[in-house]
């Protein structure tokens, strides 16, 4: 079934790729050449590349220049939708089908669960009085560490976790530590490792175990697997004595008033072409669909969320998103759905 399939999309792409004129091919095959400069070792790194194992060289040129015609289709719809954002073929996952992007975002919340966690929800005019500023940008920060990727591993919840505590625990006055994702993925029992898991579950494993070791002791290696390892128990854990359990929050005004103190991890809907091909500006139409990744929300503008992937910094600008604010209900993507934050002690 799995052979039949693969053979029938690759004669429907064999069959459109005969359809581009000279003039098209050669101007994909200069876009092609550009991506594979710029993105060709991470794709192939982190398994973003179509199927393209078993075809003569020929029949693989032809399967990415239609890929890459299709994406650019894309393209040009998505900048009609968002007319404040940019997108383009120039990113990693350009010559995904929107069905193998789609899978690979949802892979981190495969199996994720409902977290046991305390929801506070207050009315948006009694948090709306509250703001003391009009903006917020905690990238600014000496709390803030650069841009990690996740890769191959569904493992997005992990990132969120460590980075809403290693920068929570700088925030309130404490050190920056570089903690190990890893060590989530391959040790904590509640979630799933590289298949999925709950981002506010994974903060309060970090408080209960008594902080995480640093990633320079355990480093991180299902990127380029794909898999979690065996546990690891070697490495001395670094405390994070700024930190409590985790809390759940929701609406808008409730995460602009918790990002005026802190970052705040968010649950996102983010397989879909607007997050697949954006490079920059505020993306403010996103289709709807089911939260499917888990990102860091760092600061606000009048109109605007600015959000920390776990992409790369060459994915957006330069790693971070913006999404629409003040569109109400769960926001845009579904960013104020269900925020949540570790506690500052």
């Amino acid at each position: 079934m799995q052979l039949l399939t693969f053979l029938s999309a690759f004669f429907a792409y064999t069959a459109a790729a005969l359809s581009i004129t000279p003039d098209e091919r050669t101007t994909l095959t200069f876009e092609l050449k550009q991506w594979e400069a710029f993105f060709g070792a991470v794709a192939a790194r982190s398994g973003f590349y179509p199927p393209i194992q078993g075809l003569s060289d020929n029949d693989a040129i032809d399967l990415k220049l239609q890929r890459l015609n299709t994406s650019k289709i894309r393209v040009a719809l998505l900048a009609k939708k968002n007319p404040h954002a940019t997108f383009s073929v120039q990113t990693q996952f350009a010559l995904l089908s929107h069905q193998e992007f789609k899978a690979y975002v949802q892979k981190s919340f495969g199996k994720k669960k409902q977290p046991s966690r305390v929801l506070k929800v207050q009315t948006d005019e009694a948090l709306n009085a509250t703001l003391p500023t009009s903006s917020v940008d905690w990238t600014t920060s000496k709390c803030m560490p650069a841009v990690k990727d996740q890769g191959e591993c569904g493992s997005c919840w992990a990132f969120s976790a460590t980075g809403a505590a290693e920068i929570g625990n700088c925030i309130a006055g404490g050190t920056l530590y570089n903690l190990a994702e890893q060590q989530l993925v391959d040790c904590d029992s509640s979630n799933y490792g590289c298949d999925g898991g709950d981002e506010s579950e994974a903060i309060n494993r970090i408080v209960s175990n008594g902080g995480l070791c640093l990633a320079s002791a355990y480093p991180y290696t299902s990127g380029l697997s794909g898999n979690a390892s065996t546990c690891q128990a070697s490495c001395t854990t670094q405390s994070l004595p700024h930190i409590s359990y985790s809390v759940n929050i929701q609406g808008e005004s409730a995460l602009a008033t918790a990002l005026v103190k802190q970052v705040v991890t968010v649950a996102v809907f983010a397989g879909n072409d607007a997050w697949q091909y954006y490079t920059g500006g505020i993306l403010s139409s996103c289709t709807s669909g089911e939260s499917d990744h888990a990102v860091i929300a760092v600061g606000y503008g009048s109109n605007y969320w600015k959000v920390r992937n776990s992409w790369g910094a060459s994915w957006g600008e330069s790693g971070y998103i913006r999404l629409s604010r003040g569109t109400g209900g769960n926001g845009t993507c579904n960013i104020a759905q269900s925020p949540a934050y570790p506690n500052l002690v």
